[in-house]
């Protein structure tokens, strides 16, 4: 027989109720949900008390009890929904608000719940589309239109993202949705813009955490390591209990090499939250780094033991896979990187197109071998620094080589710059679509075209000019043929390591996923990419013959100084002792934005030579497979037959 309450207990219940005290009625939660003569409206008003008390767990239930009597009742089950979605559980935030019968479900606050249970859960799409059916009916309601504006970002529906944050900032100028904004602009490679507009935000609110935090990472994108540390120690200062602004701290330390700084601010950031994922990552890297990879080991397994999700699994996996790696645990850590990989690729954005890059190559192969696109006319006169690019595959020593350049007093390197990337999305803006347009450009447009590249590179140049500005962008060797439509001078270094090496090191390094970066979670599909990608450049290089040096990053370690002069003379520049001090230039030159920057701090070493031959057990289909490249690039030993 179900319980019942007693007339006494049900009148001291309503009397706490009444008076809006959840007190009295804690110690009867139990018996209130299993009772059968308790309404629901009674169990869902002792709810919203202990949710507004602060105990969300003790309203959950109360609330669940109370679905039970009356399953589609909407405010009760908006209001659980939030609960839920504020306890870390959008599945089941979800589940209650898809219950919701029409037309309550298009009402604004619950469309707003369902698209941020839905974007939680990395359901991007679907949270966008709940977004808009609530702004159809709100359309001033600044907070739907930032987090329409976070789907959009997701899923690199960039304009679109831009104008929704936009209006939101427009509508109510939040911390939130300026913070929001400005991580657009960086996505955008707009990062001076992104400063800017946190800098206004600041002058409004400046005990706002975020928006220093925001600073920070804006400023580091724009190589501002001065700008990076401040505004990140500000944002450390304002709230001592955010682990999130204590890692910051710790990872710019850990980029310039500063390991004691890092370990200190390592340390408070997993005080504050010891399973706070960047500082344990950090914590796992800096003992990898001071080559105690057991200890590496041990701070990644205990944190992987208690987290099952693989958006915050796979950073710490990468690094147990690494600790492994240094270890000479080969065939453990070769495992381990294909589940690091694989949660990588399951964390990922859904609408991510591995062929993409492939159909862009193909695209540009027919254009290269039908002789297009011609190369541009040179300018009247010198209009800046002559262009050199550095280009080859991810992990191909380019990193080395751009410090070695950027070490010559005649040479400024701009590191990791989506500039070019920029010069197709002009393209595509016009209506002209890439590479197609390169088929036949306007010289108007590849004069426009010109003057913002300039624009765009002068922003991370040096005061005082040099003879070269660098573009280190490794994958723009396929943009070759756009490269010198719009910068008929420009001179090229091709990086080259061995093919084998190559992809294995991108299969090994964590990297920000896209539609290219996507292909690295697969040792075949690497394979694949690396063939694409080198083919696509010899099949320019054949055609148009540009100027252009190949270096080996095998030859740059034999002997640095000779590879050095060679580079130089190719260049025309004299020769300067600094460039064989490359370590002490990167350590002094601020935020590195590279996966290298670890190594490039420290002086040459060999380790990473021939790594893959330690890793032959699953290395040998891909040296079948890159056969051709390896007996073009010289790699095949005497006597050896990939």
């Amino acid at each position: 027989m179900a319980s019942r309450l007693s007339p006494t207990l049900r009148a001291r219940i309503d009397r706490a109720v009444a008076a809006g005290d959840p007190a009295p009625a804690r110690p009867h939660h139990r018996l209130l949900a299993e009772a059968a003569d308790v309404p629901p409206g009674l169990l869902y008003r002792l709810a919203m008390l202990e949710a507004r008390s602060g105990a969300p767990a003790a309203a959950v239930r109360l609330l669940e009890a109370a679905r039970r009597r009356t399953p589609r009742d909407p405010d009760l089950l908006a209001n659980l929904g939030q609960l839920r979605l504020g306890l870390g559980d959008p599945a089941g935030a979800l589940a209650c608000l898809d219950s919701v019968p029409e037309p309550g479900r298009s009402h604004p606050a619950i469309a707003r719940l369902r698209g941020d249970a839905l974007s939680e859960l990395g359901r991007y799409p679907e949270a966008a589309e709940a977004y808009r059916a609530g702004l159809a009916r709100a359309p001033k309601d600044a907070a739907m239109h930032a987090n329409l504006g976070a789907a959009c970002r997701a899923l690199g529906q960039w304009h679109e993202a831009a104008r929704h944050l936009e209006t939101a900032l427009a509508l109510a100028p939040s911390v939130e949705a300026r913070v929001n904004l400005a991580g657009l602009l960086v996505d955008l490679d707009q990062a001076d813009r992104a400063i800017r507009l946190l800098d206004e935000g600041i002058a409004r609110a400046p005990g706002a955490a975020p928006l220093h935090r925001q600073l920070a990472a804006a400023a580091r994108t724009d190589g501002d390591a001065v700008l990076a540390g401040r505004a990140v120690r500000r944002a450390a200062l304002l709230v001592p209990e955010d682990a999130a602004a204590a890692a910051a701290v710790a990872e710019l330390a850990d980029n310039r090499a500063d390991l004691d700084a890092a370990e200190r601010w390592i340390r408070a950031a997993l005080a504050l939250s010891p399973r706070h994922v960047t500082a344990s990552q950090l914590a796992a890297r800096l003992s990898r780094r001071r080559r105690r990879p057991d200890d590496a080991l041990a701070v990644a397994d205990v944190w992987l033991a208690r987290e099952q999700a693989p958006a915050r699994r796979y950073p710490l996996l990468f690094e147990r896979a690494q600790a492994l790696e240094a270890a000479g645990r080969s065939r453990e850590a070769f495992a381990a990187f294909a589940e690091a990989n694989t949660a990588q690729r399951e964390a990922a954005p859904r609408h991510l197109d591995p062929e993409h890059a492939f159909r862009q190559i193909a695209a540009l192969d027919a254009l290269y071998a039908a002789g297009r696109p011609t190369v541009g006319s040179p300018p009247a006169g010198p209009d800046g620094p002559t262009p050199l690019f550095l280009v080859g595959f991810p992990r191909s020593g380019t990193t080395l080589l751009d410090q070695v350049l950027d070490a010559h007093p005649d040479v400024s390197v701009v590191e990791e710059r989506p500039l070019v990337a920029g010069l197709i999305a002009r393209l595509n803006l016009a209506g002209r679509p890439y590479p197609g347009a390169l088929a036949d450009l306007p010289d108007d447009l590849r004069l426009e075209m010109r003057q913002w590249y300039r624009a765009r590179m002068a922003r991370f140049l040096p005061a005082a000019p040099t003879r070269y500005m660098v573009d280190k962008m490794p994958l723009n060797l396929v943009h070759a043929g756009l490269i010198r439509a719009v910068f008929p001078e420009a001179r090229f270094l091709l990086a080259l390591r061995h093919p084998c090496d190559v992809v294995l090191s991108c299969f090994m390094q964590s990297f920000q996923l896209n539609s290219w970066m996507v292909s690295f979670t697969g040792l075949e599909q690497a394979a694949r990419l690396y063939r694409a990608a080198l083919g696509t450049w010899e099949g320019y290089a054949a055609a148009f013959d540009p100027p252009r040096l190949t270096v080996r990053y095998e030859d740059m370690v034999d002997d640095l100084p000779r590879e050095a002069a060679r580079i130089l003379e190719f260049l025309g520049l004299p020769w300067d002792d600094a460039v064989t001090r490359f370590d002490e230039h990167a350590r002094r030159r601020g935020v590195l934005a590279t996966p290298s920057a670890a190594q490039v701090t420290q002086p040459i070493y060999r380790t990473a030579l021939d790594r893959w031959r330690r890793y032959d057990f699953a290395m040998e289909p891909v040296a079948r497979m890159l056969a051709p490249e390896i007996r073009r690039y010289g790699y095949q030993q005497a006597g050896e037959n990939p």
